[in-house]
């Protein structure tokens, strides 16, 4: 079994999106209209607007210096499947290389491209079997300009 990596690939279609993640870049898109093209801000995430998701998300505060990301809030199935609290770590505290080299590579797509980002895949934990997991991470800017954080949604399909 593989220690901590992650494999995922692109998803490009996002009419593919579980339908909770669906719905969380719905009201990304919705939100982005409403602003007149202005990235989303951390203020305008309502947790009344995505009560049903909320266990679903997590918000990343996105650092610089080396590129990394620490979890700000991990809604509380993310916790449950991915075997515990990550809120206060950063990505490189808890991922092996490879999957720090894979997730620098998202988020440099995600900052260059300042769109949402989707993708597949599967987690593989010490002492479980493998996690397949469908991810949708959305850009936030507490100034509307600069991506300082992200809205990530997950669905995991866990081994039976």
């Amino acid at each position: 079994m593989l220690n901590n990596v992650t494999q995922f690939h692109p998803l490009t279609d996002f009419a593919d999106l579980p339908p909770k993640l669906a719905a969380l870049n719905t009201w990304w898109r919705q939100t982005l209209e409403a602003k007149e093209g202005a990235l989303p801000g951390r203020a305008d995430v309502d947790p009344a607007a995505l009560r049903n998701l909320l266990p679903h998300i997590a918000l990343v505060d996105v650092l610089r210096h080396p590129l990394d990301w620490r979890y700000r809030l991990v809604g509380t199935r993310l916790v449950e499947v991915m075997g515990g609290e990550r809120t206060g770590k950063r990505m490189r505290e808890l991922l092996s290389p490879p999957a720090i080299e894979g997730s620098v590579m998202l988020m440099t797509r995600l900052l260059d491209t300042r769109a949402p980002l989707a993708f597949t895949g599967t987690l593989y934990w010490l002492e479980k079997d493998y996690v397949g997991f469908t991810a949708l991470v959305l850009p936030l800017s507490n100034h509307g300009a600069e991506i300082d954080m992200g809205l990530m949604g997950l669905d995991f399909e866990l081994p039976v």
